[in-house]
């Protein structure tokens, strides 16, 4: 019996925060593992690309929209027979919040957490609600300085 090469994937998510809401898309089809509709945007690494330039296309790609990169600040995993996904989610701002969907997706919201936690499956959320909260508190006491 031929043995199947075990094979990886590396993937790109933005945690999108514009005027103090997250952006989420509505994809065409539910998630194949089971997570919902509902994704934060990004996709998959390609041969020679850096993270960095796979997330910038990816969202030019999905929304139109062009970001600065913040940082990177949650990794996932998920694993299947054979084949391995492995993530990198990063904090990103957008230059503007005109978003042009793709085929990919029926629709796109900026959501405050509440909604966030209600419209994302609850590994998503729970991946990325530590990254929102340091957002907030860095947006919070960059405020406070100014004043």
């Amino acid at each position: 019996m031929e043995e199947q090469a075990i094979r990886f994937h590396i993937t790109v998510k933005a945690i999108v925060i514009y005027q103090g809401k997250t952006l989420i898309m509505k994809r065409v089809r539910p998630s194949s593992d089971g997570l919902g509709y509902w994704e934060l945007p990004g996709g998959g690494l390609e041969y020679g690309e850096t993270p960095h330039e796979a997330l910038k296309r990816e969202l030019h790609e999905e929304t139109g929209l062009e970001i600065k990169i913040l940082k990177p600040v949650y990794t996932f995993t998920a694993i299947r027979p054979h084949y391995q996904t492995v993530g990198i989610g990063f904090l990103t701002i957008p230059t503007n919040d005109h978003v042009v969907l793709s085929d990919e997706h029926t629709d796109y919201k900026f959501v405050d957490e509440e909604e966030l936690k209600e419209k994302l499956d609850a590994h998503i959320y729970n991946d990325i609600v530590k990254a929102i909260e340091e957002y907030n508190d860095l947006v919070d006491y960059h405020q406070l300085k100014q004043k």
